[in-house]
């Protein structure tokens, strides 16, 4: 099913929460709402699963206008971050609950709920109370019962805020299975970058109830519109130098070297030069130089930090020569290199 939100706004009082959100989310795909505490991640989950009414806009299932519709008539499977499961039932009441209040017979309830027990592989619990169980199977155990409604919508509330990292990890790419096996149009909330880049098809970024940018990973890491959306992903975090434009190119802070990119700004404008770490080039086609202060190992790949200007770079390296003190030269590629206006953040080039 194909969800459309059009100007869609949450107001308390004075605090606006969402403001004027409009997208299209395709049948069928996984898209993470991404952003800090506070950005209004929740609040619109609560709209498109009806629990929360909307101050404005619209929000159309299809092309079925759905925003004065209550919870319980939009056919949507929500999945809270604690997981909300019945402590006396055991796993298989749990999961017939759903089916049992819309009274199914018994026989009729067990046979459907065994299908996507197996789909989300925790046949074996079938006995034990959520109290018996890890974070991870309770996990399985909510997915699985909002799933046997048989919903239009799966809304996801950072389900895996509970897990420890390794988990987190391993439930992360279970939850992409299901979605996949299950087909179903499901929206995910997290404030984890990562969490959204590895199982999303497309992800928006809110920023205090605004959508900075709707897309692919891809489109979100390789084209930037604002720095926030720059910053906010990538890892490691993409690198910021303060500096201003001057007739021929970009000087930083503390530096009188110009880097030169071929983009008409005026002069004197404050801006942000910005560059993802893999972006750099360490004593190839030097377009500046800087200083080594750190090196050191990330997995298999080593990373260095150099001073540069008043602040700082981050880049790759495979040259096993270069020592921390050393003077290198650094070029750039012909991907992940930004310049930003410091005051607004948009992206200039």
């Amino acid at each position: 099913m194909k969800v459309t939100i059009k100007e869609l706004t949450k107001k308390f009082g004075d605090f606006t929460a969402v403001d004027h959100v409009s997208a299209e989310f395709d049948d069928g795909k996984l898209i993470a709402l991404l952003g800090p505490s506070g950005c209004g991640k929740t609040t619109m989950l609560n709209m498109l699963s009806g629990i929360l009414p909307s101050t404005e806009g619209k929000i159309f299932f299809d092309d079925e206008d759905v925003t004065d519709l209550s919870a319980d008539k939009r056919g949507v499977g929500l999945v809270f971050q604690n997981y909300a499961l019945y402590p006396h039932m055991t796993v298989l009441e749990n999961v017939c609950f759903p089916l049992r209040i819309r009274g199914v017979p018994k026989k009729e309830r067990i046979e459907k709920a065994m299908k996507f027990i197996n789909l989300v592989h925790i046949e074996d619990y079938l006995d034990r109370k959520p109290a018996e169980l890890s974070g991870g199977q309770q996990q399985r155990v909510a997915i699985t019962r909002a799933l046997i409604k048989k919903p239009k919508l799966l809304l996801l509330d950072e389900p895996l805020s509970n897990l420890d990292a390794k988990l987190r990890v391993e439930m992360r790419e279970e939850i992409r299975r299901i979605q996949k096996e299950s087909g179903v149009t499901t929206i995910f909330v997290t404030h984890d970058q990562e969490e959204a880049s590895s199982i999303s098809d497309s992800i928006m970024l809110l920023k205090r109830g605004v959508q900075q940018q709707f897309g692919t990973v891809d489109d979100l890491c390789d084209n930037p519109v604002n720095l926030f959306t720059a910053d906010f992903l990538g890892t490691p975090t993409i690198n910021q130098v303060h500096g201003t434009w001057s007739e021929k190119g970009f000087v930083a802070d503390g530096q009188t070297e110009i880097i030169s990119f071929n983009v008409n700004i005026p002069t004197g404008t404050r801006l942000i030069y910005a560059s993802r770490a893999e972006a750099l080039k360490l004593n190839q086609d030097k377009q500046f130089e800087a200083e080594i202060l750190e090196k050191y190992k990330v997995g298999k790949d080593t990373l260095v930090r150099l001073k540069y200007g008043n602040g700082s770079l981050r880049a790759y390296t495979e040259d096993k020569t270069i020592q921390i003190g050393d003077i290198v030269g650094v070029g750039m590629k012909d991907f992940g290199v930004f310049l930003f206006e410091a005051e607004s953040g948009k992206r200039l080039l």
